[in-house]
């Protein structure tokens, strides 16, 4: 497996081994030019040399003193010295034919001076002055040549040199890039949407990351780990509804015993009656107590089926919704826990209302949660307390929820909490800081979103935005 870790380990290595070979390259060039420059001074000596052999090669030519024939000739052991030292690195730099062409003439010139010297003694014969020149001029040309081909290499060498840093430049601007890419492509990218999908999470919605990529590394295994606990944290989150949806069962449980009391009662008492006059009642009589029992017993069927349908958890599919009748379910499971705290309960529905896609057990879930924080706010306050449930059309796309009440408000520097899992502004023991986080995740996986104004002593309204469906019907798979 190709790690991150181990390709940034590899760049680095391939980096540093080729600003290494680039060092090393810079310093040889160094060195070398700097031998270079050492040997081109030793040309311009042996050039020197031949100017001042040639210089005295004049004066005996138009003096024939003998004294600078003999300066001449001590030059010329000079340049033969010099050119026996040099030999290997003339050589390299002009060539074999050439160095020996030179040694040639060298030796000529230095046969001619012998003769030319031999006849100014004697004073006999006319010097060879046109065969002196030639020789000379050709040994100056071939120490000029030696030197401009000499500078030639050492402008290129310089060049060179110049080259290396310009590399190291573009070396280190392409390395970076790669490096960058890579953590673009292999870190940033997945990173982002590891935030964004932590961000859902954090707001009740457990979505999967996708991402394809062909190599295993490091992002890759994380990505996988966090899919999986999305999982583990998408089931708990069905678990932790359900165990929410019990405890709301038992905060209003004694309202639904009053509500299936009160049919209950109705069904014993028009039983005894129609035991006790059933040989006195006329036909009709008897009948109207009947249907009063069926009546009741339908009441409380009814009673029972909402509770049973609230508290199942088997996963149903997404269901075209009126609004509006869920709101009634939702009402008759908490009424009697309302009119047991003396709040006084205000509907007003909007008539003609577009259907939603959803599930009808987790809205009820999330109203009665937000009714009881509302009952909550108002259970010990004196005067009127109401909760007003208001229906309409929101924004284009989406129906609207008012839930209003006049209870003690939310203070300001709390409101930007009340969504987050365990918060909660009531007394240890009153509340587990679950509701409102359950609220905004169930809403948020219906499409919607909630919004909440509130003024202290004044009171709350949370306002919920739910999409209007748009598959006619279709039924559709639930996607927490």
């Amino acid at each position: 497996m190709k790690t991150i870790k181990s390709k940034v380990t590899v760049l680095l290595i391939v980096c540093l081994v080729f600003i290494g070979v680039l060092h090393v390259l810079y310093y040889h060039y160094i060195f070398s030019l700097q031998g270079k420059m050492e040997l081109i001074q030793k040309f311009d000596d042996f050039r020197d040399n031949i100017l001042e052999m040639r210089r005295y090669e004049k004066n005996f030519i138009y003096f024939k003193d003998i004294e600078s024939l003999n300066e001449t000739i001590f030059y010329l052991f000079k340049i033969e010295d010099f050119s026996r030292e040099l030999s290997k690195d003339v050589e390299r730099v002009i060539g074999d034919d050439k160095f020996m062409e030179f040694q040639g003439d060298l030796k000529v010139y230095k046969t001619i001076l012998d003769e030319n010297m031999k006849r100014v003694k004697t004073d006999k014969g006319e010097l060879n002055v046109e065969m002196i020149r030639t020789k000379g001029k050709k040994m100056v040309d071939f120490a000029n040549e030696l030197i401009m081909t000499k500078r030639q290499r050492i402008q290129k060498d310089i060049h060179r040199i110049m080259i290396i840093p310009l590399t190291f430049i573009v070396s280190f601007i392409v390395f970076m890039i790669l490096i960058l890419q890579l953590i673009s492509k292999g870190i940033l990218k997945p990173v982002a949407l590891m935030q964004k999908a932590t961000e859902e999470a954090a707001k009740g919605t457990f979505r999967p990351i996708v991402y394809e990529s062909e190599r295993e590394d490091e992002v890759i295994h994380l990505i996988e780990t966090f899919n999986d606990m999305a999982k583990q944290l998408e089931t708990k989150q069905e678990q932790l509804l359900q165990s929410r949806k019990m405890a709301s069962i038992g905060t209003f449980t004694s309202g639904i015993a009053h509500e299936l009391n009160n049919p209950l009662n109705n069904i014993s008492l028009t039983a005894e009656s129609l035991m006790e006059d059933f040989t006195e009642m006329t036909k009709e009589e008897a009948s109207e107590m009947m249907m009063e029992i069926l009546a009741q017993a339908d009441r409380a069927s009814q009673v029972v089926k909402n509770l049973l349908e609230f508290s199942r958890t088997e996963r149903p599919l997404l269901l075209e919704l009126s609004i509006n009748e869920v709101l009634d379910r939702t009402i008759k499971l908490i009424r009697n826990q309302i009119m047991v705290t003396g709040i006084y309960l205000k509907r007003e529905n909007s008539k003609d209302l577009p259907s939603i896609k959803g599930r009808s057990q987790d809205l009820q879930q999330a109203f009665i949660n937000i009714l009881l924080n509302s009952i909550q706010a108002m259970k010990d306050l004196s005067g009127e307390n109401i909760i007003t449930i208001l229906t309409g059309p929101g924004p284009d796309g989406y129906i609207r929820i008012d839930f209003s009440d006049t209870g003690i408000g939310i203070k300001p520097e709390d409101m930007k909490y009340i969504f987050d899992p365990f918060y909660t502004t009531k007394p240890v023991g009153r509340g587990t800081g679950l509701g409102l986080s359950l609220v905004y995740g169930i809403i948020r996986t219906h499409g919607g979103y909630v919004e909440v104004k509130s003024e202290i002593n004044v009171g709350t309204t949370f306002s919920i935005y739910l999409p209007i469906a748009a598959n006619n019907g279709k039924e559709t798979e639930y996607a927490a």
